[in-house]
C-alpha cells in the first residue's frame, strides 16, 4: 500500500523520468493523442499524471545513451516529467480539453453518482481502470461517485488516495483550460460537487 501511495504522488525530488518502451507491442491510438513533435510552451495532459507545460527541450549528446528530452512541467503534483524525445509519440500524451469538454466535466460533477462495486477490491480495480485514459469525463465519474461513497461510508485509505489524485489532475487542466490558478480550479471542482456552480 505504501508503495502504491507514493506512486500516486508522483513526488520523488519533484521529478520523474519515463522511460518509454520501444517495442512491438506500441499503445492504441485514443482521441486526441499527439502525433506531432511539442514545442516550448506547449500544454499537454499526460494520462496518468496530469497537465503540464513543456518548458524545456534538454538537448542530448549524439550517442544513443544520452537522447534529447522533453521537459514537463506538471504544476498540480510539483512534478516535472523527463520524456525521451524520440519516444513522445508513443507516450500517453493528448492534447489539453477544450472549454467545452471542461464544462461538461463540472456538470458531470454536479450529476446524480452512480453505484459502484461494492467489494472495496472491486471497486478499487474498477475506478484504477476509469482513470487509465486521463479524460476529464472519466476523472469527474470518478471523484463524484467517490464522494458520494465517502457520505455514506468510510472508505479505505487508497479510495481516499484515489480520489485525491482525481481531484489534483482535473483541477491541474481546469487550471489550464480557464488561464485560472490551482486553488480557484479546486473550488470550482467542490462547487459543482456541492452543484453550486456548473456553467
Amino acid at each position: 500500500m505504501k508503495h502504491f501511495l507514493q506512486r500516486l504522488t508522483g513526488l520523488v525530488k519533484g521529478t520523474l523520468a519515463l522511460r518509454c518502451s520501444r517495442g512491438k507491442n506500441q499503445p492504441r491510438t485514443q482521441k486526441g493523442e499527439m502525433t506531432e513533435r511539442l514545442t516550448i510552451g506547449q500544454r499537454v495532459v499526460h494520462r496518468r499524471y496530469g497537465a503540464g507545460v513543456v518548458v524545456e527541450v534538454r538537448q542530448g549528446k549524439e550517442d544513443e545513451e544520452h537522447e534529447s528530452y522533453y521537459v514537463i512541467d506538471i504544476p498540480s503534483s510539483a512534478l516535472k516529467v523527463y520524456l525521451p524525445v524520440s519516444a513522445a509519440q508513443q507516450a500517453n500524451l493528448r492534447r489539453v480539453s477544450s472549454r467545452r469538454r471542461m464544462n461538461h466535466a463540472l456538470k458531470i460533477l454536479s450529476g446524480d453518482p452512480e453505484e459502484l462495486p461494492k467489494d472495496y477490491r472491486e471497486r478499487g480495480s474498477f475506478v484504477q481502470e476509469l482513470m487509465k485514459d486521463g479524460v476529464v469525463d472519466s476523472l469527474a465519474q470518478v471523484i463524484r461517485d467517490l464522494v458520494a461513497l465517502q457520505s455514506r461510508k468510510s472508505m479505505s485509505s487508497m479510495e481516499l488516495a484515489l480520489v485525491t489524485n482525481a481531484k489534483r489532475r482535473l483541477a491541474g487542466e481546469l487550471a489550464l483550460v480557464l488561464d485560472i490558478d490551482l486553488a480557484q480550479a479546486e473550488q470550482r471542482i467542490e462547487n459543482a460537487l456541492r452543484r453550486d456552480e456548473v456553467e
